[in-house]
């Protein structure tokens, strides 16, 4: 069932804060999580839209890390996050990650 309640608009202000605290050697695992998070949330019938099999997480992840690969698109993860996920789960799942306390190794990608 698709609503037809319109999503409330995305606050582009807080998506270009949380981008900038992200540490460049940062994003691989940013988006690793976000990846999973925005699967783990993901409806069925999306995830067979997407994928083809009702069951396959794997593959959407495979397809979104692809698609999300290029540092370009690193902004709109953020905002794809918050409108799945929510400004404040997208957050919290941010902070989880304590990117300010781990010790991120660059690599050559």
């Amino acid at each position: 069932m698709i609503s037809n309640k319109p999503s409330p608009p995305i606050n582009l202000d807080l998506v270009d804060q949380v981008c900038k605290h992200i540490p460049t050697q940062g994003w691989s695992f940013v988006k690793e999580q976000l990846i999973d998070a925005i699967v783990d949330a993901m409806p069925t019938h999306i995830l067979e839209k997407l994928t083809g099999d009702p069951t396959g997480d794997d593959r959407a992840i495979e397809i979104l890390d692809d698609y999300y690969k290029p540092n370009e698109r690193n902004q709109d993860l953020i905002v794809d996050s918050f409108k799945i996920l929510g400004e404040e789960q997208t957050i919290y799942l941010l902070d989880l990650l304590q990117l300010d306390k781990t010790n991120l190794v660059e690599t050559n990608d």
